[in-house]
Parts: structure tokens; C-alpha cells; sequence
């Protein structure tokens, strides 16, 4: 509602922000394996993945939104800048992130049609994701944050390099509204899309399918995403992706489907979130020992690249809290855990604990401190296994940014 549909009649308004940041990746070289002794993927700093610590620009985000009539709104945005989206073969681009017309003609549906974000977990709804970390959660970036391989990781002489990421969006169109039964307000969306994020293309002729249905107490204070209370919800998505595998690129269709639960609380100076994500089919699964991608192995026989399991399964969760100790400012805790390959054992899993503080210089200025204390482990191989010591030293992260919104 907030991001498809306009309240206000006028015809054009201008808007966007611009996010700095500076990560240290902690750096680290990897203990064991076939890439031994080359830089640790974990330890530097995407997307570029040269320098274990950076300043980046990494958005700009430019719109115009509006009302054509009473019956008609409309929003277009672009993005440029030093991230998964804008930066790909090491050239800088603008790119529209979102495109889209809602006709608000039937009562109780209202229709949105174009390329926005898709309906689906909390926090990539959120206008800034991550909008209290600067950071996602393992989670949503391993699951959501969809990107499109062309093959599986197979072939040893293959980097296997993704397109451009999703951005949780989608270009489709969306079924939606609220009602209003005060204190409660019950949201519900459906959404038919292409299942190729951002992407113009879409490389098969099966949509993907959207379910969402939440349910809010109102405490009746504040406004937008700053409005007060206590909501519980869930969703579905279910497509299909063509992807080659083995070494001799034979293409197959893989089912992709995602789906999990949450609940929020926004209550005078206390926020609590969580959220549990159930993945099938099509799970990103990092790059070969954890190097690099494109670094030579010691054996000069293989080069790292990035890897799909297209028929294992993931599970994630995380929980977040946050208190205004004064005003403007929050401290922030986040614990989330992801358990990928569940059904081999190959399986990983990772926990990372967040701790952040945010603080509002202005209505226009915002800025963030993060630190990550970052652990993984192979649960069904020996402590000594290659995978292990991998995990065992996978390093700490540091970020700051700053956000300013025009």
C-alpha cells in the first residue's frame, strides 16, 4: 500500500536517496582445500570482491511517483552505483528498478502492473532493505536475494558468474488491497510474474506465482513505515528456472519455490522482528572452496566459481530487536541462522550475530554502525574436514553508512 498505491492526488513527485558506506570484509586467506592459501570470498567486499575493506557509493536511487487521476498512480525508479544491481563486468550503469502503473477501478482489488518488489519477506519490503542493518540477514540474501545462473558449477573451467541480482522484484502483475477493521487491518496480495527479477527477459513461458495475507493491530500512532503495532503474516512463491548441469551443460527445469511466516511489533520505543524462510529447489550455495571466483586452483586444474543446488533444500530464521534508548537513536541486536543442502551431507550452516546502532541526524540523514560476529560449520563432516576449517575461520565484518533521502 505504501509503495503502489498514492493517497495524495498530485501528479509528479520527485523523491530518492543516496547511500555511503564503508565495509571491512575482515580479509583472510583460506586454511585448506584446493584453493589454500588464496583470499577467503567471505572476507572481502562485494561486488567488486578485490579489497577486504572499502568506501563505496553504493546507491543512487532517483523517482517520480504520482496520481494520473483518481483512479490511476504510477511510480518509476532508477539506481545506479557500486552494488549486485548497477555494477556488472566491472562498468557502473543506471538501471530501472521499478516501473509500474496501479489501477485502483474495483473495489477491494486494487491492480498494479509493471516491475516492482514482489510480496514476500518483511525485510526486503522495506524501503531501504536492509532498513535497520546495513547488512541482510543470511537468510534473505542467500534465499531472496535471487541470482540467475546460467548452469549449476559443474564444469571446473567454468567461473559460472550471475547476471544481474533480483532485487526481490519482479515484473508481473498484482492483485491487492487492505481492510479496515479497526484495531486489525488485513492485507492480502497475488501476484503473477516472469520469475527473472529485474531482467527485460524471461527465459521460460512459466510464470511465478505470489501468495501473501497479513494481519495488523493498530496502536493508532505514527504513519508509514513508522506506524505503530503488532502484525503477524506469511507467504508463497513458487515458480520454475532452466539451468545446464554437469560438465556437459545439459539444460533441465528446476522448481523453485519459497515460502515462510513472521510477525513484527512496533510499540512506543521497542521493535522486534522475526521471520522463518523454508527454501526448495534452485539454493545458491557460494562458490567453490569458498575462493574467490576466478582464482586458479593450486593444482592449476579448476577455477572457483559459483555453485547451485538445484534440487536440495535451505532453511533460515532470524530474530531482531531494537530500542530507542533516546530519541533518534536505536540500538539494534539481530541473530539469524541459515542451514543450507539440508538433505546431503554437504549441508552448511551459518550464524551470524549483528550488532548495530542508527541514528537520525535529520528527517533527510541517517547513519549506521554494524558489527557481524560471523560463525559457520559443516554439521555432518569431521571437525578436521577441509569444510570445517574453512568455516572455522570465517572473519568478522564491519559496516557503516550513511543515508540521505531528498
Amino acid at each position: 500500500m505504501l509503495q503502489g498505491v498514492e493517497k495524495k492526488s498530485d501528479p509528479i513527485r520527485f523523491g530518492g536517496f543516496l547511500l555511503l558506506d564503508y565495509i571491512n570484509a575482515g580479509g583472510g586467506d583460506l586454511p585448506a582445500g584446493p584453493f589454500a592459501g588464496s583470499g577467503m570470498n567471505s572476507g572481502v567486499v562485494s561486488p567488486n570482491l578485490r579489497s577486504s575493506a572499502e568506501f563505496n557509493l553504493r546507491k543512487l536511487q532517483l523517482g517520480i511517483r504520482g496520481a494520473l487521476t483518481e483512479k490511476i498512480n504510477y511510480s518509476l525508479k532508477t539506481i545506479s552505483g557500486n552494488n549486485s544491481a548497477s555494477r556488472i563486468d566491472d562498468r557502473n550503469r543506471v538501471r530501472v528498478i521499478e516501473s509500474s502503473v496501479t489501477l485502483n477501478h474495483i473495489p477491494g482489488a486494487r491492480v498494479r502492473i509493471g516491475m516492482f518488489k514482489a510480496p514476500a519477506v518483511e525485510e526486503s519490503l522495506g524501503f531501504v532493505p536492509p532498513c535497520n542493518y546495513i547488512n541482510l540477514t543470511n537468510a534473505t540474501n542467500m534465499l531472496m536475494q535471487e541470482r540467475f545462473f546460467d548452469a549449476d558449477g559443474s564444469d571446473p573451467d567454468d567461473v559460472n558468474a550471475p547476471g544481474v541480482a533480483g532485487c526481490c522484484r519482479d515484473i508481473g502483475v498484482m492483485v491487492f488491497n487492505t481492510f479496515d477493521y479497526r484495531p486489525w487491518e488485513l492485507t492480502y496480495a497475488v501476484m503473477l510474474a516472469n520469475g527473472h527479477g529485474i531482467s527485460l527477459q524471461d527465459d521460460n513461458d512459466n510464470p511465478d506465482l505470489y501468495l501473501y495475507l497479513a494481519a495488523e493491530r493498530l496502536r493508532g500512532v505514527g504513519k508509514g513505515v513508522q506506524r505503530q503495532g503488532w502484525k503477524v503474516f506469511a507467504w508463497y512463491q513458487d515458480g520454475q528456472r532452466n539451468l545446464d548441469v554437469g560438465v556437459t551443460h545439459t539444460e533441465k527445469v528446476f522448481r523453485r519455490c519459497r515460502y515462510g511466516l513472521g510477525t513484527t511489533l512496533l510499540w512506543q520505543n521497542l521493535r522486534v522482528e522475526s521471520e522463518i524462510i523454508k527454501a526448495n529447489g534452485m539454493i545458491f550455495a557460494g562458490t567453490d572452496g569458498g575462493a574467490i571466483p576466478g582464482t586458479t586452483s593450486n593444482n592449476g586444474l579448476s577455477v572457483a566459481g559459483y555453485n547451485v543446488l538445484p534440487e536440495d533444500q535451505a532453511l533460515g530464521w532470524y530474530f531482531d530487536i531494537g530500542c530507542q534508548i533516546f530519541a533518534d537513536f536505536w540500538l539494534n541486536a539481530r541473530y539469524d541462522r541459515l542451514d543450507l543442502g539440508t538433505e546431503t551431507n554437504g549441508e552448511r550452516e551459518f550464524k551470524t550475530l549483528s550488532l548495530g546502532v542508527q541514528y537520525r541526524f535529520s528527517p533527510t540523514l541517517r547513519g549506521k554502525l554494524t558489527y557481524e560476529i560471523r560463525e559457520g560449520e559443516a554439521p555432518h563432516q569431521a571437525d578436521n574436514s577441509v569444510s570445517n576449517q574453512i568455516l572455522d575461520d570465517l572473519p568478522n565484518r564491519f559496516s557503516a553508512q550513511l543515508l540521505y533521502l531528498f
